[in-house]
């Protein structure tokens, strides 16, 4: 059974990366608006949180998780077919994105090869990638996590992170050509997200930490995690006279450690809110996008690549670069309801 305030989030959270997309004048008010930390870490860390919940309800038919691999291929499809059909454009009809794809003229073959094992994904069109990579390494973790091996794959994956931290996926990466695009997102990193959405609910399903001793203490941290969530707000938007924080704590690409933490004070929020107030966040619009993520996601790529190969004149003026962004969302809110199976 289907959570639908998570539905819900998860389409707020696609809406929000599709504004966010398009530019300004928008994404200048909406582009990591609740502190250092924006909406792709929620799309993350909510995956896995729904994935090892999804692995939990199916372990007993599916023990060995065949789910998440077929899953994996079909997202490995999407992306496929996306890039290819993008890349073609780029090089024909829609030339001002050429420059995202500027290493397939010069090495068209090699480059295609790349691309197959998603080794070379070029902007906004390295997501996909991670998810089919996480979701193939969740079928052989969330077996161990459904058996209890929780904290020693959550601290697996802290490793992993701080290694990420100096620098590790750089070394791996100078082992493949330069002309490669590895993408903007260091897997290394993001995958800390992933697991410990996926540990959380682990935890959640075999009652081991969530118990109602847990919540009733947790709630008591609420006002405290608000302030620090404000302070963080304040902070991030220059509000209070210091310093923004170097690069090593907030970088995105990286997951800093301060932007972990400050995304984690903004779910722990969250997940109060949806506990003690479960229809809050749960809005029809939002839900039925949520519901078909990979499809508006998909388009959604589609989209912001055709918006980027419009004209300047157009783009970076009024009313156009308001209205393009929110046509762009209702399409997205149209597809996902064309996508709704018929009610019988």
């Amino acid at each position: 059974m289907r959570i639908k305030a998570l539905d819900s989030i998860r389409g707020i959270l696609l809406l929000q990366m599709t504004l966010d997309h398009f530019g300004k004048p928008i994404s200048h008010y909406l582009y990591q608006c609740f502190g250092f930390f924006s909406a792709a870490e929620g799309f993350f860390f909510l995956s896995g949180f729904v994935g090892a919940l999804a692995a939990f309800s199916k372990s007993a038919k599916d023990p060995k998780q065949t789910w998440m691999r077929s899953r994996a291929f079909k997202i490995w499809k999407y992306h496929s077919i996306t890039l290819a059909a993008v890349a073609i454009a780029a090089c024909t009809i829609l030339t001002p994105i050429r420059e995202y794809f500027s290493n397939f003229p010069e090495h068209p073959v090699l480059v295609s090869l790349w691309s197959i094992p998603m080794v070379n994904t070029p902007d906004y069109l390295d997501v996909l990638p991670l998810y089919v990579v996480f979701l193939l390494i969740g079928s052989t973790l969330f077996p161990q996590m459904i058996r209890g091996n929780i904290l020693a794959i959550w601290c697996a994956s802290v490793a992993l992170w701080i290694a990420g931290q100096y620098g590790l996926r750089d070394t791996l990466n100078s082992l493949f050509p330069r002309w490669i695009n590895h993408g903007f997102f260091d897997p290394l990193c993001w995958q800390f997200l992933y697991v410990t959405g996926a540990a959380i609910a682990a935890c959640w399903k075999r009652s081991q930490v969530f118990t109602p001793t847990f919540f009733k203490k947790f709630d008591r941290l609420i006002p405290l995690l608000f302030i620090i969530l404000v302070f963080l707000f304040l902070w991030r938007h220059e509000y209070v006279p210091l310093q923004q924080p170097s690069k090593f704590w907030i970088s995105k690409a990286a997951i800093g450690p301060l932007r972990f933490v400050n995304f984690m004070v903004f779910v722990s929020l969250v997940s109060w809110i949806v506990r003690r107030f479960p229809s809050a966040l749960d809005f029809k619009v939002t839900n039925v996008i949520g519901r078909h993520s990979l499809d508006v996601f998909t388009a959604h790529i589609v989209l912001v690549y055709i918006w980027l190969a419009t004209p300047g004149s157009i783009r970076y003026h009024e009313p156009w670069n308001i209205a393009a962004p929110i046509a762009a969302c209702l399409l997205l809110w149209l597809l996902a309801k064309i996508r709704e199976p018929r009610q019988k």
